[in-house]
């Protein structure tokens, strides 16, 4: 075995693109996060500095532009964890740039006085967590279009 190979884990991922096709791969992951314990997540990778993301299809890899995806959709039991869903619950409809509209659960965990949707949505991140019973959504601001609660 190669001992400067970086051990990593696969998680299914279906891509909506800024154009509105989707691309259904598999991500590699790393075993450890350095901002949580455990697997890092999907949303942790499209939170990177990276500019492409490396996705295994069945048609061989390719590398996505990080700031052309719209939304990553990943099975809930694959991703989700009790951290995502501390703080005030809001179920919002998303409008996104192509004219999709998302529902949704968001978990505000912010300091007292910044608990609203808009101080959610303000937060440095290009890539946020929008929870539905089967699936964790991460949805690209700069592809949003409008929120409503």
């Amino acid at each position: 075995m190669d001992e400067r190979k970086i051990e990593k884990e696969n998680r299914p991922v279906l891509f909506e693109l800024y154009d509105g096709s989707e691309i259904d791969g598999e991500v590699f992951l790393r075993l450890y996060e350095a901002h949580h314990a455990g697997l890092q997540k999907v949303g942790d990778l499209l939170n990177e500095e990276t500019r492409v993301i490396p996705l295994r299809t069945k048609n061989g890899t390719l590398l996505l532009n990080r700031s052309r995806i719209a939304s990553a959709k990943v099975r809930a039991e694959l991703e989700k964890d009790d951290l995502m869903t501390l703080g005030k619950k809001y179920t919002v409809s998303l409008k996104m740039i192509r004219g999709k509209e998302i529902q949704g659960d968001i978990f505000v965990n912010l300091p007292e006085g910044f608990c609203r949707v808009k101080d959610y949505f303000n937060q440095p991140v290009q890539f946020f967590p929008l929870i539905q019973s089967e699936f964790v959504i991460y949805i690209n601001r700069e592809l949003l279009l409008y929120v409503q609660d």
